[in-house]
């Protein structure tokens, strides 16, 4: 069925509003119901959080991207009892990149976060699992950040490359007010001149989508009208 230049002018507006794919996730829901992987295939970015968690807390999640994708986490929002670094922490979160059940028991290849703050994890994988446990005290929150990307080194970017890390982002996650890349640059985007050029690309771009519809709908329209004229004469 062909679509008629209305149809298509609307679907173009669709595309002019076009936003990255957010899926925010509460990892709570986790700790007391079975089944921890999450698939966030269709997903650019989103936010997983326990806030607050109390005592007690056992919760494991595994997200899931898509094939060819990556996971990039960011603590940016943590309180876990404890000082960060140290030995001390009451209560304990651990990151690994892969995907693990609920009854393997982190060793000393994950990756142990406690305190007020972490840095970013890179989990080079498709996958990435994350285990909390509390224990007496609880009443902290835990506010990570996850971005999905590929490598702009193996697989090419048709968004943006992250200036300090091998990420391509959607162009989407671009000049949205939140750091995606971890180095800002996806805020700043000093390759090519600032947000105030991109924002001009874009539109350009999706002028060009809604043109592109519509030059086609009117090429059709005068192909079927000279058809029509020459099979009456």
């Amino acid at each position: 069925m062909e679509l008629s230049w209305v149809q298509c002018f609307l679907l173009g507006l669709v595309f002019t509003y076009v936003r990255a794919a957010t899926r925010n996730i509460d990892m709570g829901y986790y700790c007391t119901h079975p089944g921890n992987r999450v698939d966030i295939s269709d997903s650019d970015t989103g936010e997983l959080f326990l806030d607050p968690y109390h005592a007690s807390e056992d919760c494991s999640v595994t997200l899931v991207a898509a094939v060819g994708k990556r996971i990039f986490l960011q603590f940016t929002d943590i309180s876990i009892r404890g000082i960060s670094g140290h030995r001390d922490c009451t209560d304990e979160l651990f990151v690994k990149g892969g995907s693990y059940g609920g009854g393997i028991r982190p060793d000393s290849s994950w990756e142990r976060v406690c305190g007020i703050s972490h840095p970013d994890f890179d989990a080079h994988n498709r996958h990435v699992t994350l285990k909390f446990k509390s224990y007496l005290h609880g009443y902290g929150h835990i506010r990570i950040r996850y971005t999905v990307y590929h490598s702009a080194h193996y697989d090419g970017c048709d968004g943006y490359t992250c200036l300090g890390r091998d990420m391509c982002i959607d162009d989407s996650l671009m000049c949205d007010g939140v750091d995606h890349c971890g180095d800002n640059s996806d805020e700043e985007h000093y390759s090519v001149g600032g947000c105030g050029v991109l924002h001009h690309r874009q539109w350009l771009k999706k002028i060009g989508i809604i043109a592109g519809c519509v030059g086609g709908v009117l090429l059709l329209i005068v192909v079927t009208y000279i058809c029509y004229r020459r099979k009456r004469r």
